[in-house]
């Protein structure tokens, strides 16, 4: 159980215990008890031996005394220890039990309890495995539970406000007969509340798709800087109304062998996602810069917006995953525009990574795919 878990509440509504929390407290109880039987297993177990050794010895005991009454009689002493094979002469005359003998039973009363520790702590050290396992999927299932009731608020949202815009729109051309200036406006904002909605259906049906590897892929050798400028195109006049400059630093030449839709969705969706961080941050910059490295073509999305603390790198490409408090956000997003660029990325055989030097100072998102050799 780590610090964060121990944060959350314990209780739901209601003062009910959270069904995870009741799991963990039951695992633990478990792993006590069993820890608390191995435990009684050894002790009992080098009770036992302790006892039973004992008992031999004291048998021995009764057989040296009567050997030795045996020896009193006259019996000749070869006859004695013939019949009593634990017995050997002693030094002074008479018999005693052979320390030979008392070694061999305190060495076998030693080794089963060694038997019994390494046991003991072998089904500890499994059972302990096995709840740490099951612990591990415990938080990683109330992780994405999370991540998805964060999506569930972030889609409705998302669908919410373009189609009150759309209303809005559509309401002002029905009621009224706006100025063709005013119209053209009021068209153009239909279409970009449209094009938004599509790209969110886009993006959440490639993510149902890829989930079932029912998500087709047809490599081509792409230019670079055609399939960015493209999507710079494309994402203009949502940039404009946000207030930033969109630039691009990619230099033709640049090819690489990748699908020609996963390419353009994981340029789409980290431009967009820039467009947002700079628009949340009151940043006014969104740059993509692509260069060749070697055997791989490096791209980078730059923004100047509201960045993310450094830590929260890797999660970022998690599914449904947003950083901070969803009724809190500053920008908006579904959550998985990230982790569709990671999966796309990764099935044309290349990486994608994130970095910010903090919040409030912008982020780096930079995917290298594998470059094509030869000409287009």
């Amino acid at each position: 159980m780590t610090s964060r878990d121990a944060e959350r509440p314990a209780r739901g509504p209601g003062g009910r215990i959270e069904p995870e929390r009741a799991l963990q407290i039951g695992f633990l109880m478990l792993l006590a008890v069993c820890a608390a039987q191995v435990v009684w297993w050894i002790f009992d177990e080098v009770a036992y031996t302790t006892r039973v050794e004992r008992q031999i010895l004291a048998h021995h005991d009764r057989d040296a005394a009567a050997a030795a009454r045996l020896l009193a009689r006259g019996v000749p002493q070869d006859e004695v220890l013939a019949i009593f094979e634990e017995l050997v002469p002693a030094d002074g005359g008479g018999v005693v039990v052979s320390t030979e003998v008392q070694e061999r039973l305190h060495e076998d009363r030693r080794r089963r309890i060694n038997r019994y520790v390494w046991e003991g702590s072998f089904f500890l050290l499994v059972l302990l495995a096995g709840v740490a396992v099951l612990a591990r999927a415990m938080r990683q299932d109330a992780s994405l539970r999370r991540r998805q009731q964060n999506f569930v608020a972030a889609v409705s949202h998302e669908f919410k406000s373009p189609v009150a815009s759309m209303r809005l729109a559509a309401e002002t051309l029905l009621y009224r007969d706006p100025p063709p200036e005013m119209r053209r406006r009021i068209v153009r904002r239909l279409v970009q509340d449209i094009d938004r909605l599509e790209s969110m259906v886009i993006n959440i049906l490639d993510a149902a798709r890829i989930e079932e590897g029912a998500l087709p892929r047809m490599p081509e050798r792409l230019d670079v800087a055609e399939m960015v400028r493209a999507t710079l195109e494309e994402q203009r006049v949502r940039a404009e109304e946000a207030g930033v400059e969109l630039a691009c630093e990619a230099p033709a030449g640049l090819v690489v062998e990748a699908d020609r839709a996963a390419m353009s969705s994981v340029l789409r969706n980290l431009v967009d996602n820039a467009i947002k961080a700079a628009e949340a941050g009151e940043g006014r910059h969104v740059v993509v810069e692509a260069v060749r490295e070697g055997s791989v073509v490096r791209v980078t999305v730059r923004d100047d917006g509201v960045g993310f603390a450094p830590e929260e790198a890797a999660n970022l490409f998690l599914k449904f995953y947003r950083p901070g408090d969803e009724l809190q956000r500053r920008s908006r997003g579904s959550g998985l525009g990230l982790y569709l660029v990671r999966r796309f990325v990764e099935l044309d055989g290349g990486r994608v990574e994130a970095a910010s030097d903090g919040p409030g100072r912008g982020a780096r998102f930079t995917v290298r795919w594998p470059a094509a050799e030869g000409p287009r």
